[in-house]
C-alpha cells in the first residue's frame, strides 16, 4: 500500500547541485533481466554498481545497468569465486583475485575485466548518473539528508523498470514508479513521484522489505 503525499502537481522545480551526503550506502537496483544470483561489478573508484557478472558453464555474462548483456568465455577471475565474496571490484587499488572489504564493509573480490568492457559499463552509469532530472523543494531537501539521500541513477532506474501507476494523490500528469532495490545488501522498496510534463520528482522513499 503507498503512502499518502502531500506533494503539489504545480510545485515549482529545481536542479540538485550534484554534492552527495557524506555517509549514504551502496544501492543496488539491477535491471529485470539480470540473473538473481548475478554477483554486482562494484567500481571502487566512482563508488558505485556499475554492472553484473554471471556465469554459466564457464562463461562470463557481463550486464551492464541499462540491461545489456556481453559474452565472454575467459575466466575473469585470479582465484576461485566463495560465498566471501559479496562483489566483484574494480577501480581504485583493487587487483584481480585480491580480497577484501569495501568500504560499506561487503566482502569483494579484484575483478579482471577488458578494458572495453569496462569503458563500456562506466559509459553507461554516466549516462544515467547525469541525465537531468528536476526536483521539488522537499526531495531536493532529501538528497543532502544521509537517511534520505538516493543516487540519481538510482531514480532513473526506478522510472525505467519500475511499476507505473497513476499518484495515488489523484494529480493528472503524476505518475508513481516503484522498484526493488537494496542499500548495503538489505531490502527496500523504492517509490518515486513524478510530473511527467517536465519530469520533475515530486517525492522519492525507500521502505523496507518486510
Amino acid at each position: 500500500m503507498s503512502t499518502p503525499f502531500l506533494h503539489i502537481a504545480s510545485e515549482p522545480s529545481f536542479v540538485w547541485n550534484g554534492k552527495k551526503p557524506r555517509t549514504t550506502g551502496l544501492f543496488d537496483a539491477r535491471p529485470p533481466n539480470v540473473p538473481r544470483d548475478a554477483k554486482p561489478i562494484y567500481d571502487d573508484g566512482l563508488d558505485c554498481i556499475i554492472g553484473y557478472k554471471h556465469e554459466i558453464s564457464g562463461v562470463f555474462r557481463i550486464y551492464s545497468l541499462d540491461g545489456r548483456e556481453s559474452l565472454s568465455e575467459k575466466p575473469l577471475e585470479a582465484a576461485p569465486i566463495d560465498p566471501f565474496d559479496v562483489l566483484f571490484v574494480v577501480g581504485g587499488l583493487w587487483k584481480a583475485g585480491a580480497r577484501s572489504i569495501t568500504r560499506w564493509g561487503l566482502g569483494g573480490i579484484g575483478s579482471g575485466i577488458g578494458e572495453a568492457t569496462l569503458f563500456g559499463l562506466r559509459t553507461r552509469y554516466r549516462a544515467l548518473a547525469q541525465q537531468p532530472l528536476r526536483f521539488a523543494a522537499a526531495p531536493l531537501a532529501h538528497m543532502q539528508n544521509p537517511a534520505r539521500y538516493v543516487p540519481v541513477h538510482i531514480l532513473h532506474l526506478t522510472i525505467k523498470y519500475g511499476t507505473r501507476i497513476a499518484d495515488p494523490a489523484g494529480h493528472a500528469g503524476v505518475f508513481q514508479y516503484t522498484y526493488p532495490l537494496t542499500r548495503n545488501g538489505l531490502a527496500y522498496r523504492l517509490e518515486v513521484v513524478v510530473r511527467e510534463s517536465d519530469y520533475t520528482i515530486l517525492h522519492f522513499v525507500y521502505k523496507p522489505v518486510r
